[in-house]
């Protein structure tokens, strides 16, 4: 690398430089003084051997033979470049025996010899060592260029135009590893036979032409490598011509490309297929700008509002909107330009004006299209459908469940009112009888109807025609039983429920139930005593519900429970107990605690017999 700084240095104009190693002083001060000035001449006395970086070295036979080891270093190193020595000697005769001088020298000059033949003589060697400096530039320039093509992943071949069947003259490594043959097995050959039988391809006929007309020209066609895979070659080929700008060869760059080609087949047959499915469908899908301008349509658009595409696109969507639902599609879609980036879509349901100017009701899913680099919004893609006949449906459904639902209301209305008949009918007989066990039944089954008359109440109020907010029907049934024992007032009921929703199957049960329980504890409990409390208490854990109802009274007498023949309450409560799968536990400790529990479901239908 540093003879090739040295040429640089030359093309700029430096002088070449001359070693002087002679043992007589007179000798260098004459060369110095005499040899012309385009020559930069330095003294080894002043400088190594090693270190002088001369072109030529002027030497006589005692220098020599002193630094002889040196100077056969120096030239070996510079090899391929030549560096020249010249020895000078009053007798030529005496090198007879010194063969060891003549392998090493470059030119021998008798002295004395005049100063323009030695300077003569010093040019000549010096073009010599100039030649072969350029020769060596050259060669490492080809060596460079040989490098770099072979260190590329992309095949390339030279072929001779001159020769029959323009064999190929050249590859690099990446043209082997590409096709999988030796360069020993490519050589030679013919480039076509990497196509093997496979030569009815339409582009080789262009490449043909090109190889014609020496022109340049790319094209991409199948291949097959050593091992009889198939590939998609990407070949370029280009003209070298010579001095005579005749074509003398020709440069093909071969790149794999069937990844390339795989995939943009398999890109084709996608688009293909989604172009088969948007112009089938029977929804419209259609592109927007931002303003609402239609870009793209499908022909399902003449089906859907009977305009073509073309009739369309350029126009603006919110121009055939019905002008009642124009606030509603704009404020829906505010959520797109509101937040792009969490790709959201938007439905809604609103009309669309026809080209037959009626409105027909359609459905449209909406989503943002961004630009990935800073997550604007490009444009809206939409998706349209016609949902008149669900519309219809859905308008009938709506008129069907508003009858069902006032039928229902009335339904618990007259059942209230025919409740509160027969409740008015037994307290008729209530008043009229003097027998107090009749008048105690009586009065116990009117309880019982109000119980259930207060749930066909609240249902009949309710938006709800199914299912009862328990814990504000507890409160009232409460305090519909607390008036209705006028004759006792010696008690405080005390509530303690969660917010509580069942349905009406299971509502039903439960307050009778509680209705008989509190019921008894008012009437049997507080025997004697002055005042009693009641605790009435409701818990929601899940899906579970809890209800216990306990009293500080006497508590129930040993034995009452295990009767073979029980009271009609204790009897209403068990059968209702059983109705709602749970079991009854009642604990006799300073009072009596009642307590239940079941799992809250949505029972359909009639199905307590109480109702």
């Amino acid at each position: 690398m540093v003879e090739y700084i040295s040429i640089d240095q030359k093309a700029l104009g430096s002088k070449s430089t001359i070693l002087l190693s002679l043992n007589r002083s007179a000798d260098r001060r004459l060369i110095k003084k005499n040899i012309s000035g385009d020559f930069r001449v330095i003294d080894s006395l002043d400088t190594s051997l090693s270190s002088s970086g001369f072109d030529l070295c002027i030497t006589d036979l005692q220098s020599f033979q002193s630094n002889r080891k040196e100077l056969t270093e120096l030239k070996n190193e510079a090899l391929p470049v030549y560096l020249p020595i010249i020895l000078l000697v009053e007798d030529t005769r005496i090198l007879k025996n010194h063969q060891a001088v003549w392998d090493l020298v470059d030119d021998v000059i008798e002295i004395p010899v005049p100063m323009k033949m030695l300077e003569m003589r010093v040019k000549n060697q010096l073009r010599s060592r100039m030649h072969s400096l350029q020769i060596a530039r050259q060669n490492e320039k080809l060596h460079i260029l040989e490098k770099a093509v072979n260190s590329t992943n992309v095949g390339i071949t030279i072929t001779d135009a001159n020769k029959k069947d323009q064999p190929i003259v050249f590859v690099n490594d990446g043209f082997t590893k590409l096709t999988g043959y030796t360069r020993e097995e490519i050589i030679g050959k013919n480039c076509r036979f990497l196509q093997e039988d496979d030569r009815d391809q339409d582009v080789l006929k262009d490449m043909r032409d090109y190889i014609k007309n020496g022109k340049k020209g790319r094209s991409i066609l199948r291949n097959y490598k050593k091992d009889g895979t198939p590939f998609w070659n990407e070949l370029s080929i280009a003209p070298i011509k010579d001095k005579h700008h005749e074509v003398s060869h020709f440069i093909g760059v071969q790149n794999d490309v069937t990844k390339l080609i795989e995939t943009q087949e398999a890109l084709k047959d996608e688009r293909d297929l989604q172009q088969l499915v948007t112009e089938n469908s029977t929804d419209m899908i259609s592109r927007h700008s931002l303003d609402g301008t239609y870009l793209y349509v499908t022909p399902s658009s003449e089906q859907l509002l009977g305009y073509t595409p073309e009739e369309l696109v350029g126009n603006n969507a919110f121009d055939f909107f019905h002008p009642d639902d124009f606030e509603l599609v704009d404020e829906a879609h505010k959520v797109l330009y509101e937040n792009p980036g969490n790709n959201e879509t938007v439905t809604v349901a609103y009309r669309k004006k026809t080209k037959s100017g009626e409105y027909k009701w359609v459905e449209t899913v909406s989503r943002a299209s961004l630009n990935p680099e800073d997550n604007t919004i490009v444009e809206i893609q939409s998706n349209t459908r016609d949902i008149s006949t669900r519309k219809k449906h859905e308008q009938e459904l709506e008129y069907a469940v508003h009858e069902k639902n006032v039928l229902l209301q009335e339904i618990h209305h007259r059942v209230k009112n025919n409740l509160a008949v027969i409740s008015g009918l037994l307290q008729i007989q209530q008043f009229e009888t003097e027998d107090e066990a009749l008048n105690k039944i009586l009065g116990n089954s009117v309880s019982r109807i109000k119980s259930m008359a207060l749930i066909h109440e609240k249902l009949y109020r309710s938006k709800s025609l199914s299912h009862l907010e328990f814990d504000d029907y507890l409160k009232d049934l409460i305090s519909t039983i607390s008036r209705s024992q006028t004759h006792n007032n010696n008690f405080e009921i005390q509530i303690e429920s969660d917010k509580t929703i069942l349905n009406v199957n299971q509502g039903v049960p439960c307050a009778l139930i509680l209705n008989e329980i509190i019921s008894n504890a008012i009437e049997h409990a507080f025997v004697g005593r002055e005042h009693g409390t009641i605790w009435v208490s409701l818990k929601e854990n899940g899906d579970r519900i809890t209800i216990s109802i306990k009293d500080d009274g006497i508590g129930i007498p040993d034995g009452l429970l295990e009767k073979r023949r029980q009271s009609m309450g204790l009897t209403i409560i068990q059968t209702l107990i059983k109705q709602l799968h749970s079991k009854l536990e009642v604990i006799v400790d300073n009072g009596t605690k009642f307590s239940f529990s079941f799992e809250k479901q949505n029972i359909k239908g009639a199905h307590s017999r109480f109702v």
